[in-house]
């Protein structure tokens, strides 16, 4: 979702570097800056040192006028012109925890990079950090939709892109992936085509659809 805090990022981007992973970023960070607890480094599944190279790169203008005691979401918002009541309780300098599923999505996303290139980590770090949130991923990621997951997933991750040729939903699909890896078999009917939940795993993802299903229980 576009707010001030994506503006400032954009208005000040890199362009050298490309666009759709400029707005990719910008999407997810001024997201996770909204959050009123946790550091943004942390909910982004990044290392605060690998953050700060992220603006570096991308929103250098940004990076420049940033003190590096400042806690990050309160800059981001000051620079849009607001203000933000910090609640990280000074962990903005502590690295993210690195659990086991999380690894394990970042694991899964990288054997199917189209490339070596940093920028690709850091994205499957925060696709990866995007999966542990209750709604779609596009949706947990502050994306518009889910075109914008598909085509960064399409650009970074292009052979993971391609085996997803019923168009499942993206989280599902993610952790489908690691249970076949893994020879764990969760689901109980014998083909996608014939389960009870295939709405749930195939069915509309944008917002009314996440809606509907969640009514239904």
């Amino acid at each position: 979702m576009k707010t001030a805090i994506y503006d400032i990022l954009m208005s000040g981007r890199n362009p050298d570097e490309a666009f759709s992973d400029a707005r990719f970023f910008a999407l997810c960070i001024s997201h996770r800056a909204m959050e009123r607890k946790g550091n943004i480094s942390m909910a982004l599944g990044l290392e605060t040192r690998q953050l700060r190279h992220l603006f570096s790169r991308y929103f250098p203008q940004i990076e420049e006028s940033r003190s590096t005691a400042q806690c990050t979401k309160v800059y981001l918002h000051s620079a849009a012109g607001g203000t933000f009541l910090c609640q990280c309780q000074g962990k903005e300098n502590k690295a993210p925890a690195r659990d086991e599923e999380t690894g394990d999505l970042v694991k899964l996303l990288l054997d199917h990079r189209a490339g070596v290139h940093q920028a690709t980590e850091w994205v499957a770090a925060i696709l990866a950090a995007g999966c542990l949130g209750n709604d779609h991923l596009w949706q947990d990621l502050g994306l518009t939709n889910r075109e914008d997951l598909s085509d960064i997933i399409k650009h970074h991750f292009p052979g993971l892109y391609l085996k997803n040729t019923g168009n499942m939903k993206w989280k599902k699909f993610f952790y489908k992936q690691l249970c076949d890896q893994a020879e764990v078999r969760l689901c109980q009917a014998p083909s996608c085509a014939v389960c009870h939940d295939y709405a749930q795993c195939f069915g509309p993802e944008d917002a009314n659809g996440w809606n509907l299903l969640a009514a239904q229980g």
